[in-house]
């Protein structure tokens, strides 16, 4: 369950509440992870600035196969922060639904309230936290962050994922966060992208309120 999509999945639960709070912002990040992952992974490329499939690879990860399913079926060609944007939800529930068959947290559906999420290992989400701290605070050169480690702090921060990682941090360190989006590869670009445009969009929506 290393991959980053259940990373970031892990990193935004919070264990004393026993939830998820980060709805929609986490979708947003878990999309960015799972197009970074089937990257490396050699799976898809980028082709003057949207996704291609890169032969019938495959990579045993349902939840990544069935995002490359989707991104190889579609008729034509998508730009990335496209598909940023797109399954959101369906994306989460994939990775919820993997982690949870693998015992890694339990589900738990309560009527009129929000999922109970236990995370079996409680030190997991605070460890991730930590790890995402250290990367976007710390002084080792971006250069040498594995791409992996500069998306999990990235992502994370992007989308706003946990109070470790508020505006405060975020501000202090804004030109390194724009070196690790960078280092994550074409999907934080994407990510950053997708993210403005949410803001943007709720913005208006409250100024036509």
């Amino acid at each position: 369950m290393d991959s980053l999509p259940a990373r970031l999945f892990l990193l935004a639960c919070e264990v004393e509440k026993e939830q998820l709070k980060w709805g929609d912002q986490l979708g947003y990040a878990i999309r960015a992870g799972t197009l970074a992952e089937l990257e490396a992974r050699g799976c898809i490329e980028d082709d003057g600035g949207k996704v291609r499939t890169v032969g019938g690879h495959r990579t045993g990860d349902p939840v990544l196969d069935g995002a490359l399913r989707v991104i190889a079926g579609y008729p034509r060609a998508r730009r990335w922060h496209t598909w940023v944007q797109r399954e959101r939800r369906q994306t989460c529930l994939a990775v919820e639904e993997r982690l949870a068959d693998a015992g890694v947290i339990r589900v738990e559906s309560r009527a009129l309230r929000r999922k109970r999420i236990t995370v079996r290992d409680r030190s997991v989400p605070g460890a991730l936290r930590a790890e995402a701290v250290a990367t976007l605070t710390g002084s080792e050169p971006v250069a040498r962050i594995e791409p992996s480690r500069a998306a999990l702090a990235s992502f994370a921060a992007l989308a706003r994922l946990c109070p470790e990682l508020g505006w405060r941090v975020r501000h202090q360190n804004r030109r390194r966060l724009k070196e690790l989006t960078a280092r994550a590869g074409v999907a934080g670009a994407a990510l950053k992208k997708a993210m403005d445009a949410r803001a943007a969009a709720n913005n208006a929506g409250a100024a036509g309120g």
